[in-house]
């Protein structure tokens, strides 16, 4: 049975794998960052080691350091070496294996997040070419090594592993594809007004800004907003609002001593009984329980000790 009072931390460290699963446990806003990190870790690969067939929640691109070895999907094989880089899509359906003579040695990241399609794409990744060659794969090896250094769970260290995953994904943009296709005009715009709106409900004096306000602030209107909001993030605008409300809270319920019905009018609930009804929804469990979880590392030297949640 899961104990709500505890968040479990995967951290196993080996000759030859090293890894840190679970971290979307203690995310701070989750569901309306554009990227989060969910594991990462590395491994020296046995001769034929297998994984799969496997579906993940996240975006996982695996880097290869040295050796040889394949992907599986869809029908389609891809034999990878090192010097190339291949994503696996949430949902897909997957199995690698190292190559029987020549196995790799690879690191890997695991992430989700609004931006977290746009950016692979923009790293020269598609669903049917998953693989792509890394001209500059020593910087983006050296940024792993960094990340991988950090594995205290400390708030230096929440920042470095989160600025490490853009980095990453900085480094990869770079290697993108030159074929693949621009946005036109439309497009760019429709991001813009989105990034804006994102700002003002994230920014506002009022929590409970209207998105009518919202649209108004920057010229459009409210339907028209609710369409693009909607196609580049996935929800609209007003889930949106209600994810960050609900994430600001538990921000503030881990990081302040504050009484809970202090957060529920700061974020503009009128009564306690409503803020935590709300709360409960998006996080299954009261403030107070949410505020009394403890963060557990369960530490290990074996591969294999740790079940995560998402298996990597």
């Amino acid at each position: 049975m899961k104990n709500d009072k505890e968040k479990n931390i995967g951290l196993t460290r080996s000759d030859r794998f090293r890894a840190m699963e679970n971290l979307q446990e203690i995310q701070r806003m989750p569901g309306i960052s554009p990227i989060n990190l969910n594991y990462f870790g590395s491994e020296q690969c046995e001769k034929g080691y297998s994984f799969g067939p496997f579906v993940r929640t996240s975006y996982v691109i695996h880097f290869i350091r040295k050796g040889k070895g394949r992907l599986c999907k869809g029908g389609s094989a891809y034999e990878i070496s090192e010097g190339q880089a291949f994503l696996i899509y949430p949902g897909e359906d997957t199995t690698y294996c190292a190559d029987a003579d020549d196995p790799w040695t690879y690191a890997w990241v695991g992430f989700h997040g609004f931006l977290a399609e746009e950016m692979t794409a923009r790293a020269g990744f598609t669903p049917d070419q998953p693989v792509v060659r890394c001209k500059n794969m020593e910087e983006i090896l050296s940024t792993m090594d960094q990340l991988l250094s950090c594995c205290e769970l400390t708030y230096e260290n929440d920042l470095k592993r989160t600025g490490y995953l853009y980095q990453l994904m900085g480094l990869m943009s770079e290697n993108g594809r030159a074929d693949v296709p621009q946005e036109d005009a439309d497009e760019c715009i429709e991001k813009v007004y989105v990034r804006k709106a994102v700002n003002l409900m994230i920014n506002a004096h009022n929590p409970q800004v209207k998105v009518s306000e919202v649209a108004n602030a920057i010229g459009i209107s409210r339907g028209y907003l609710t369409r693009i909001f909607q196609k580049e993030i996935g929800v609209s605008p007003q889930e949106f609002q209600t994810r960050f409300r609900m994430e600001r809270a538990g921000d503030l319920l881990r990081s302040t001593k504050s009484q809970v019905s202090t957060i529920a009018l700061e974020l503009g609930y009128s009564d306690v009984l409503s803020f935590s009804k709300s709360f409960r929804k998006h996080f299954g469990m009261s403030p107070t329980a949410f505020r009394e979880q403890k963060v557990i590392v369960i530490s290990s030297e074996e591969k294999g000790s740790y079940t995560s949640k998402n298996p990597l």
